[in-house]
């Protein structure tokens, strides 16, 4: 008798895990969700916030850019003409 009722608790735990599965996939989802959100509210806040400053400071904008354009130029110049031997061989 002990046997029965003991079988019968897990079989009703194993028929519950797939809703309980669901219910964790659905609650991971609307954690994603919200999480893509607050990304996306942030980034377009970044994006109005850059936009105005270089509305308010257009040359500066400018000299920024033409700085970090100047730097990625020289750092890339560097990379082409450094000595292959600093790769490792399997590349």
């Amino acid at each position: 008798m002990e046997q029965q009722t003991q079988t019968d608790r897990t079989l009703n735990k194993m028929r519950e895990i797939p809703s309980r599965a669901e219910d964790v996939a659905y609650g991971a989802r609307a954690r994603l969700d919200q999480a893509v959100t607050t990304v996306s509210e942030k980034a377009r806040e970044a994006a109005q916030y850059t936009h105005e400053q270089v509305r308010a400071n257009p040359w500066t904008a400018v000299g920024i850019g033409f700085g970090i354009g100047v730097v990625f130029g020289a750092l890339l110049t560097m990379a082409v003409n450094q000595p292959r031997s600093g790769f490792p061989t399997r590349f």
